[in-house]
């Protein structure tokens, strides 16, 4: 499985990495921010990587928005962000994350095993991907490169269909917030007059947002911006 395999890769800010370490060549991250909904794995992964809350401040985020100014930009804090918890936004947060914090170490969780979403992420400033559905092993093993400061690297060849929906993910991150949401609503079936009313615009506004959705994913028809979206959203 990409990412979490036992080999670990380079320091991803290579010898500019400051970050206190101990004694063991582990990092002692000094705050821990989490935009993860679901409380029992974060604690899980808090528990393997040997970080304990009353010892470590750790913040707990309810979505991307407040993450983004939760915590100092420093290369001792982690943040920790499922993109489920980031609204509208999907893989377009990280962009978000990165412009706020240029130093912090990033963790992104997956719910699902998608090596595409993995391999874009760790191009876009994501310094390690966690796949929920991982082997306990392999969880142990990118626990043990995140205790060291050691980020993965996006391999340089992958198979056709991992690069297809990484590339997938980079158009997509390109919609702007209301973009997204028309695309949303777009695989959910409604018109543009339907769209136009939930969203307190114009048809014609809608439509201009459509125009502009299939310019920005290379589609001539919004069935196939649809097709997108239902596999990648």
């Amino acid at each position: 499985m990409l990412l979490l395999d036992e080999v670990g890769g380079e320091l991803r800010r290579g010898t500019s990495f400051q970050a206190e370490q101990n004694a063991q060549g582990t990092v002692n991250y000094r705050t821990v921010v989490l935009a993860e909904p679901h409380p029992i794995f974060t604690e899980c992964l808090l528990n393997m990587l040997g970080i304990k809350r009353e010892y470590t401040p750790v913040l707990d985020c309810v979505g991307l928005d407040q993450l983004l100014s939760a915590a100092p930009d420093r290369e001792d804090t982690l943040l920790v962000l499922n993109l489920e918890s980031t609204g509208s936004r999907g893989a377009a947060a990280l962009n978000d994350v990165r412009k706020n914090y240029k130093y912090a170490r990033l963790i992104l969780i997956c719910n699902e095993a998608d090596e595409g979403l993995a391999h874009y992420a760790l191009g876009n400033g994501a310094d390690w991907v966690v796949f929920k559905t991982a082997s306990v092993s392999k969880l142990r093993a990118v626990s043990r490169r995140i205790c060291s400061g050691i980020a993965d690297e996006a391999a340089i060849e992958e198979c056709e269909a991992i690069l297809e929906r990484s590339t997938l993910y980079s158009k997509l991150a390109n919609l702007t917030p209301k973009q997204m949401t028309i695309l949303r609503y777009l695989r959910e079936g409604l018109l543009n007059k339907q769209i136009a009313y939930e969203l307190g615009l114009t048809e014609a506004t809608v439509k201009h947002h459509i125009s502009l959705i299939l310019k920005k994913l290379n589609c001539y028809r919004r069935t196939q911006a649809v097709a997108i979206a239902n596999r990648m959203m």
